[in-house]
């Protein structure tokens, strides 16, 4: 009888020890998924890593050629945004603009950093003076100086070959895309973010904005 009892207690202990490092291997492998999320962010942009979806700062000032960090609002997925350059003009072929109306033309890398499809919505456009009140959730439908309007091909042109007018990526897809922001005037320095915020609508969780001086646009 007690080498029965042995026997059952050492295969009890077996099982419950099987058990334990089942659970640890997932807790692992939840751990590594986790890391994996969040292994292209920067930390000090992660204001909560724990948080599903992860939460991010908000980036201002940053500056051309940076790459900023924002979460989807619909899908609550992370996005990768370079802006490499941005042009100025009046001309997009099947649309111009005269008097103080213009374009800025922002030549973006976009790279999908989460597990699903995403669509990708337009920049707006500021002027430099309204940072605050772009990070404050303080500016209006009617106070930004500019809306991001149309998807360019290589020659600045409305792409014809998207009628849609619009962008989209895959899980871990990179792509180049040039947009065009309709700009109503000029300003000693300009703001072209993404996330902004009216009305309790949002395209974006949180705020990536680079601070463009005059000097560093192209015109053409």
């Amino acid at each position: 009888m007690t080498m029965m009892t042995l026997v059952v207690s050492a295969l009890l202990l077996m099982a419950c020890g099987g058990e334990s490092d089942e659970t640890d291997a997932a807790n692992n492998a939840d751990d590594s998924e986790n890391q994996e999320t969040s292994v292209d962010i920067p930390e000090e942009v992660i204001s909560n890593a724990d948080a599903d979806p992860i939460e991010l700062e908000d980036q201002m000032g940053l500056e051309l050629g940076e790459t900023g960090y924002v979460v989807t609002q619909s899908d609550s997925l992370p996005l990768a945004v370079t802006l490499n350059n941005v042009e100025k003009t009046q001309d997009l072929g099947a649309e111009t603009k005269d008097g103080d109306e213009f374009y800025l033309v922002g030549d973006f890398t976009f790279e999908n950093l989460g597990d699903g499809h995403i669509g990708i919505e337009k920049p707006d456009g500021a002027a430099g003076s309204d940072e605050s009140a772009i990070l404050n959730d303080e500016l209006t439908k009617g106070d930004r100086l500019g809306l991001g309007t149309w998807y360019l091909d290589e020659q600045n042109d409305i792409d014809s070959d998207n009628p849609t007018n619009s962008a989209n990526l895959e899980p871990g897809e990179e792509a180049n895309h040039k947009i065009a922001i309709s700009m109503r005037e000029s300003a000693e320095e300009y703001i072209v973010f993404f996330g902004f915020y009216s009305s309790n609508n949002r395209d974006y969780q949180n705020k990536a904005a680079w601070t463009i001086q005059p000097e560093e646009i192209d015109e053409k």
